[in-house]
């Protein structure tokens, strides 16, 4: 979804350095290495010198062509020459290279072109905002360190990396051209997001989300570095490849749900003793769902449009439309105290979650759920199959009890199971560590998380929904 705070300058863009290509098959490598290993021991003969050398070189064809070894004599006037064959016979094997040659270029002809190769293959399309775009994947969990006090910010800090003891951050590295370039850009595709966990099942992914985006954008306009709508791009990929799986995340947006996020964090780090949930915010957030459900309608709609002028090879295609995680638990599972408010205090300088107790209740139980029935309406109304992602980071959610942050001397990425899968506010001395929209959203533990129930609704459709120690999905 949306920026929680604003941006910090992004670090400057680095140009990754291309996959190594595969290795030459044999057959190539003997071409272009003719004394390679592998050519050692078959019939050679010594370059010789003039007049000789034709009768070498005819010599050559006749033992290549005939498959037969043969020693060949050290002085040329020892070899018997070999007999002229009749012109009529030089014709007739010259006609038979020609049948020849129309043979191979039959045989050429039907191995599929590249186009042909991309029509095949079968891909696996997400669409809509930041929870399935990837934003956060660059980080593997939370650091208790500042920016300062290591390169790799305790090993969570994916886009990191040292070059003549300077430390540099390059988030390209895992939103490759996607990540924020500016003002009104950064469509934050990482390359842990959601949809590439249906690499598993042999679908190619395609990642169309744009972070930010709301429904219109899905529907019919063009948004940041997007030439054109989701459901166009969709489009574009349905005509030339084969679309097994189209899945959906949208309406957190429409409803600016960072945005009253951010109202919150405000309050608590001003000491407003008031809350969200006492100001109204929570019952403003719900009086506008029915319109929001109305917009994500439009978009499925569209979305089944599109598809519907597919090509044939699409004509098999699931719809998927899900819906959010809690990005936080419920004020009774939160590890630090609620305290006084303020931007002293460990909820916010440690924890990256200033909000008040009535907030996290707020948003866990009340929020969440109700966009979740929303979009099952709408998975139901519209006949999309639909994912639950409600529970998908129970357990792991950000400053819950039983998780934690990563040292200066932690490798983060093997912490996954009792590190937070969400990422923090960057508040206070952490506020270098990245951009601050990427605040409240599932970082890399997260997204994998995600991905996997995505795979197990893919593969078991009608099981149970999303669970964070279990990933499972529903329909």
């Amino acid at each position: 979804m949306g920026s929680v705070a604003s941006s910090v300058t992004a670090a400057p863009p680095m140009v990754l350095p291309r996959l190594r290509a595969d290795s030459w098959p044999s057959r190539v490598r003997s071409r272009m290495c003719p004394h390679s290993p592998e050519h050692r021991g078959q019939a050679y003969v010594s370059v010789l010198p003039h007049p000789e050398g034709r009768l070498k070189r005819r010599l050559l064809r006749t033992v290549k062509g005939t498959a037969v070894s043969a020693t060949v004599p050290q002085h040329p006037r020892s070899v018997p020459a070999v007999p002229r064959r009749p012109r009529h016979v030089r014709r007739a094997g010259h006609a038979g290279r020609v049948l020849a040659i129309l043979a191979l270029s039959a045989t050429a002809l039907a191995v599929p072109a590249p186009a042909q190769a991309q029509a095949d293959e079968q891909v696996a399309v997400s669409l809509g905002d930041s929870f399935i775009s990837g934003e956060a994947g660059r980080w593997w969990g939370n650091s208790t360190v500042s920016a300062a006090a290591g390169c790799t910010r305790g090993g969570t800090d994916r886009a990191a990396y040292r070059k003549r003891l300077i430390c540099y951050y390059d988030p390209q590295r895992v939103y490759d051209g996607t990540a924020v370039h500016g003002e009104g850009t950064g469509r934050y595709r990482s390359d842990v997001a959601e949809i590439t966990g249906l690499g598993q099942a042999g679908l190619t992914p395609v990642n169309l989300a744009c972070s930010g985006a709301e429904t219109r954008h899905v529907i019919d306009e063009a948004f940041k570095e997007n030439t054109a709508s989701q459901a166009e791009l969709l489009a574009q990929v349905a005509a030339t490849r084969q679309v097994k799986v189209v899945v959906l995340s949208i309406g957190g947006n429409d409803l600016n749900l960072s945005g009253m996020l951010r109202r919150c964090a405000a309050m608590y780090m001003a000491g407003d003793k008031r809350s969200c949930a006492s100001t109204g915010e929570g019952d403003r957030f719900l009086a506008a769902l029915p319109a929001v459900e109305q917009q994500v309608t439009l978009a499925v709609q569209k979305i089944r449009q599109v598809m519907s002028q597919a090509s044939a090879r699409s004509a098999g295609y699931r719809l998927i439309l899900q819906s959010y995680p809690s990005p936080v638990p419920s004020s009774a599972r939160v590890r630090y105290g609620e305290g006084g408010g303020g931007k002293a205090t460990k909820r916010t300088l440690v924890g990256g979650c200033p909000l008040w107790d009535a907030d996290f209740d707020l948003m866990h139980d009340t929020l969440a759920p109700a966009i979740d029935a929303m979009l099952r309406r709408v998975a139901t109304a519209t006949g999309a199959e639909f994912l639950s992602m409600l529970g998908a980071v129970e357990g792991h959610a950000l400053c819950e009890q039983g998780t934690s942050q990563a040292g200066p001397l932690d490798d983060a990425a093997k912490l996954g199971d009792t590190m937070e899968w969400v990422r923090y506010g960057t508040a206070g001395a952490k506020i270098s560590q990245g951009h601050q929209q990427e605040a409240m959203h599932p970082n890399a533990f997260g997204q994998q998380a995600l991905g996997r129930c995505l795979l197990a609704l893919y593969r078991n459709p009608g099981t149970q929904p999303c669970n964070a120690g279990t990933p499972r999905s529903q329909t």
